[in-house]
């Protein structure tokens, strides 16, 4: 059986399970290891307890949170994605939704994907930058997933969660001044 040894052997949809089992339990021993190896619940069962013990002490890292990792760009499949650190690298849809998944906070762990792709911008084999439609957003945000380690989405995501709100009341600040200068200068904006 294959253990991750790092969190980044970890994906997000994984990590995202594991935050659900909250208990120490010898169940969320065995529900832990399915979910990192793939095995059924009904094939980590048939093991002895002392090896669902053993192989749960080799993944001690799990103990603690990721570490930031400085992966500012990274690859999944042919594209090649870089994290965006200014709204205006990303296209009007991406931050629209990126504010929408920031406003619930109690979410944020669940929808880490989504923020992450919300947060990207593509970048093809031959460096022609692609930024995400409309259409493919949910693709997007579902192979990162499955296939972007946690440890990449955390730091990014631990520095964002810092970042966004004041990014987004410096924009939304912006937005009222110019709505007011609208309407003193007549254009009728309401």
């Amino acid at each position: 059986m294959k253990l991750p040894k790092s969190w980044h052997d970890i994906s997000i949809g994984q990590f995202q399970q594991l935050q659900r089992l909250t208990d120490a339990t010898f169940e969320n021993q065995i529900i832990t290891l399915s979910i990192v190896t793939g095995k059924t619940i009904d094939e980590i069962e048939e093991l002895t307890p002392l090896q669902i013990t053993e192989a749960i002490a080799k993944m001690a890292f799990m103990s603690e949170l990721p570490k930031p990792s400085n992966a500012d760009k990274f690859k999944i499949g042919f594209m090649r994605y870089r994290f965006a650190v200014h709204q205006n690298q990303i296209a009007a849809h991406q931050f629209i939704t990126a504010q929408d998944l920031f406003s619930d906070r109690d979410k944020w762990v669940d929808n880490l994907h989504k923020i992450m792709a919300a947060l990207c911008v593509g970048y093809d084999l031959l460096g022609r930058k692609h930024l995400l439609n409309a259409n493919d957003f949910e693709k997007t945000a579902n192979r990162f997933k499955s296939e972007m380690p946690i440890a990449y989405a955390f730091g990014y995501t631990l520095f964002f969660s810092t970042y966004y709100p004041v990014l987004h009341e410096i924009t939304r600040a912006y937005l009222d001044g110019v709505r007011t200068a609208a309407k003193m200068h007549g254009f009728g904006i309401e």
